[in-house]
C-alpha cells in the first residue's frame, strides 16, 4: 500500500488548526466535468458498458473515470469532458463561467453540487449516442469540504459561509465559501479553473480560512470612535502623585491581571476585541503571527510588546 500524501497533509493541517496555529486548506482546482445517472451513461456509452476508474480523487468514494463526453451548447461544444464516478441520481454538468460564455450558455447559474432545481439543460454526446438533459447545467459554487472531525478542528459547521485568504503572486480574499461537512467529505477547498487562474492557484496550494463572526465580515467591525470612547475606562496616571499625606501609592500597571502572550495568534486578538480591550500584551520575545497583526489592524487593537525595563519600572521597592 503506497503512502497517501494527501491524507497525511490533511491530518497535519487539521492538527495545526486544532492547536490554534492557523487554519489552512489545501486547494483542489475543479476542471469541467460531468456526473451521470446510470440510465444516461448507458444511453451515451452503450447498454452493456460500465464506468472504468482511472484514478481516485480527494473526496471519499469518488473517482475520475476513463470515459469522456462532448458537451454541446448553443454556440459551441466542449470535447473530452471527463466523467466522474460513481453514478448519481441525476445527471449534472459542471463548467466554469468562461465555458458558459464559450458554449453560448451565459445564463448558467452558480449552484452547489446537487442543487439542480430550475437549472438549464444541455446536450451530451458519447460514443453510443446523444441525449438532451432538461436540467443540470451549473457553475459550481466555491465550497470547502470537511469531515466532522476536521470541521470541529476548524470551528465550522455544515452550510456555514466563510472566507479564505490567498497569498502569493496574486493575493486576495474569496468570500462566501460554503462549508460542506459530513462523512463523505475530506478537507479541501474547491474552486473552478477561472478562480484558480485569477489567483494563480494550483492543486495543492494553501489558502487560509477566515471564519466571519457575522454575515460577510472578514473581521469583526471595529467600534466607532464615539463607541470606543464610551467603552474606555477613565484614564489613570501611571506616575505617583504627591499629596498632603505624602507620595501616593503607584498606580497599577495597565497589564496587571492581563495575560502576557509568548505566542499571539488571530484568535487572541479577536477575543480581546470581543472584550472591548484596546490592547493585548506580549513578552519581549513573543512570536506574533501575520494573521494576528492583520486582525489587530482591522479591529484597532494595539499589540504591546513589553520589555524588561517597562516591567521593572512598576515594581515597588
Amino acid at each position: 500500500m503506497g503512502i497517501d500524501e494527501g491524507r497525511i497533509r490533511r491530518l497535519v493541517l487539521a492538527g495545526v488548526a486544532a492547536a490554534g496555529e492557523g487554519r489552512f486548506l489545501p486547494v483542489g482546482v475543479s476542471a469541467r466535468h460531468v456526473h451521470l445517472s446510470e440510465a444516461d451513461f448507458k444511453a451515451l456509452f452503450g447498454e452493456n458498458e460500465q464506468l472504468h476508474k482511472e484514478k481516485d480523487i480527494s473526496q471519499p468514494g469518488q473517482f475520475a473515470a476513463k470515459e469522456k463526453v462532448t458537451v454541446k451548447g448553443r454556440k459551441a461544444s466542449l470535447e473530452n469532458v471527463r466523467v466522474l464516478g460513481p453514478f448519481r441520481k441525476e445527471t449534472q454538468v459542471e463548467i466554469s463561467l468562461s465555458d458558459a460564455f464559450a458554449l453560448g450558455e451565459k445564463g448558467t447559474p452558480i449552484r452547489l453540487s446537487g442543487d439542480l432545481s430550475g437549472t438549464p439543460g444541455i446536450t451530451l454526446t458519447g460514443p453510443a449516442g446523444s441525449i438532451q438533459i432538461n436540467a443540470g447545467l451549473i457553475v459550481a459554487e466555491r465550497h470547502a469540504h470537511f469531515s466532522a472531525e476536521q470541521a470541529k478542528a476548524f470551528g465550522v459547521h455544515d452550510g456555514q459561509k466563510v472566507s479564505v485568504r490567498i497569498e502569493g503572486r496574486r493575493p486576495g480574499i474569496l468570500e462566501d465559501v460554503v462549508c460542506r461537512v459530513g462523512s463523505g467529505h475530506e478537507l479541501e477547498l474547491h474552486i473552478d479553473t477561472d478562480e484558480a487562474n485569477a489567483f494563480c492557484l494550483a492543486n495543492g496550494s494553501l489558502a487560509e480560512l477566515i471564519v466571519p463572526e457575522t454575515g460577510r465580515m472578514v473581521m469583526p467591525e471595529a467600534p466607532s470612535p464615539e463607541a470606543k470612547k464610551a467603552l474606555s475606562p477613565p484614564e489613570k496616571k501611571n506616575r505617583p502623585e504627591s499629596g498632603p499625606e505624602g507620595p501616593a501609592v503607584p498606580a497599577k500597571p495597565p497589564w496587571e491581571g492581563k495575560e502576557i502572550f509568548d505566542l499571539l495568534t488571530e484568535q487572541e486578538v479577536r477575543a480581546a476585541f470581543k472584550r472591548s480591550e484596546q490592547k493585548v500584551y506580549c513578552s519581549k520575545k513573543a512570536v506574533i503571527t501575520p494573521a494576528a497583526r492583520d486582525a489587530a489592524a482591522a479591529c484597532e487593537v494595539e499589540i504591546v510588546r513589553l520589555s524588561e525595563v517597562e516591567t521593572k519600572k512598576w515594581k515597588i521597592e
